[in-house]
């Protein structure tokens, strides 16, 4: 997905975060949308799974250059996915690696 907004960026990472175990859950939907527009989440999801994974580590670089100007802004959009990753209660091996992975992406 190309020339994301900030605000679809962070819908972006959320995907990446829920996908993290192949199974994303209907509480980690909720905490994801809880405070995004319906039409730009749903615009976001049809993006984030056509992507290949590929794809998906490029849109990162790519936005994280444009979106993630220093620690803060780092922090916040790592505080926003941890509450997806533990949202169905759960942090399986799977997220832990993607976890990583995003840790060293961003």
């Amino acid at each position: 997905m190309k020339n994301l907004s900030k605000e679809e960026f962070e819908i972006y990472c959320l995907f990446i975060a829920a996908d993290a175990d192949f199974n994303i859950t209907k509480q980690e939907l909720i905490a994801m949308g809880a405070h995004t527009d319906p039409e730009l989440f749903v615009k976001v999801y049809n993006g984030f799974e056509a992507d290949s994974d590929m794809e998906r580590i490029e849109t990162i670089q790519e936005c994280k250059k444009l979106y993630i100007k220093d620690e803060l802004d780092r922090q916040n959009l790592f505080d926003k996915m941890k509450k997806v990753f533990f949202a169905d209660g759960k942090f399986a091996a799977a997220e832990q690696s993607v976890f990583t992975m995003l840790r060293k992406l961003i």
